[in-house]
């Protein structure tokens, strides 16, 4: 069984679910087991997932059995009147009905739809999650949304997402990325994850970060870093405002390097950034930049900084130092 082309592939969730739903069907064969077992070990969160898939099974054949129960009393009852024996039978079918009308609406209670979502470049979208709380993407964003009637699960494949929890949504929410996962308690933060970094910012509430056994409970107003592909964890303090400015159009930035603004300015726009001397990335950069305004920002940022900018093709840029004047 090959999972790798599924539309739900990236979502660990739906993998359980499909292999499970295969096991019960049919018995594996030895290459099929064989798979199964490697997709087992490739990640923690496929092994979680495979719990999930067995807890709410689990479940559900406690509810059949259950009706089962009553079904054999029902039956052992008054058996020697035909009139009753005819009701019987009906209560018999009646409730095996039921269970064949409420076991595929409990499963899929249980173990939720799920959704794949993605921005391109310079896309933003709003989705509203079952129980009011809202869920924004940021520009080139992939993610998978699996909600059942307990849990949001959101699977961060890459980009940025800002999460605003309803206080009226009962659900739990999780948030996974790769080796990372986030549960929220009752709050706003945003999740970053590209390819050379992941970032939880926290504005409001409490949010808990997990990776492999470590753990780190983030409150209103601190932010969290990690290098992608290091284990060093960078807890501070978020700098005064708001957090995920790009739904309002905005990118903030206080005392960072040239080379990083500009790394984020082209993740909205399809254009690229050469420096003819390497040390003018290393300078700071402080302001406010409206998104859609490429050609303003960076001749906000030349003047600024004194420094040269060239357009010699569509889409490039070149940065470097002003030429001296000679007289």
């Amino acid at each position: 069984m090959h999972l790798s082309n599924s539309p739900n592939s990236h979502d660990p969730d739906a993998q359980a679910r499909s292999w499970f739903a295969r096991q019960q069907g049919q018995t594996l064969s030895e290459a099929e087991q064989q798979q199964l077992a490697e997709w087992l070990a490739a990640n923690p969160l496929h092994q979680d997932a495979w719990r999930r898939v067995e807890e709410d099974w689990l479940a559900i054949d406690r509810y059949r059995h259950a009706l089962n129960d009553e079904l054999k009393k029902a039956r052992r009852n008054r058996p020697g009147q035909h009139k009753a024996a005819f009701q019987l039978k009906r209560r018999a079918a009646a409730a095996a009905l039921l269970l064949a009308v409420c076991i595929p609406v409990l499963y899929q209670g249980m173990t939720g739809t799920t959704t794949y979502w993605n921005t391109l470049k310079g896309e933003q979208q709003q989705i509203t999650l079952a129980g009011g709380s809202t869920l924004n993407l940021d520009t080139a964003t992939r993610i998978t949304v699996t909600q059942n009637w307990f849990t949001h699960h959101i699977q961060l494949h890459e980009g940025e997402i800002y999460l605003e929890t309803a206080s009226s949504d009962w659900h739990t929410l999780r948030v996974s990325a790769e080796h990372y996962e986030i549960r929220d308690i009752g709050t706003r933060f945003s999740v970053r994850y590209i390819p050379d970094q992941f970032m939880v910012e926290v504005a409001e509430g409490t949010v808990e970060v997990k990776k492999q056994g470590q753990l780190v409970l983030l409150q209103a107003g601190e932010v969290l870093s990690i290098i992608t592909g290091s284990n060093e964890w960078r807890l501070a303090a978020l700098p005064a405002g708001d957090i995920a400015h790009w739904r309002k159009g905005l990118l903030v930035f206080n005392a960072h390097r040239l080379h990083d603004v500009l790394h984020e300015i082209a993740r909205y726009h399809t254009v690229q950034f050469d420096l003819t001397d390497p040390a003018i990335g290393e300078i700071q950069v402080s302001g406010r930049f409206k998104l859609d305004e490429l050609d303003t920002n960076l001749q906000i940022i030349a003047d600024t900084l004194k420094i040269n900018i060239e357009h010699p093709a569509p889409g490039r840029y070149r940065l470097g130092a002003l030429r001296q004047s000679t007289r």
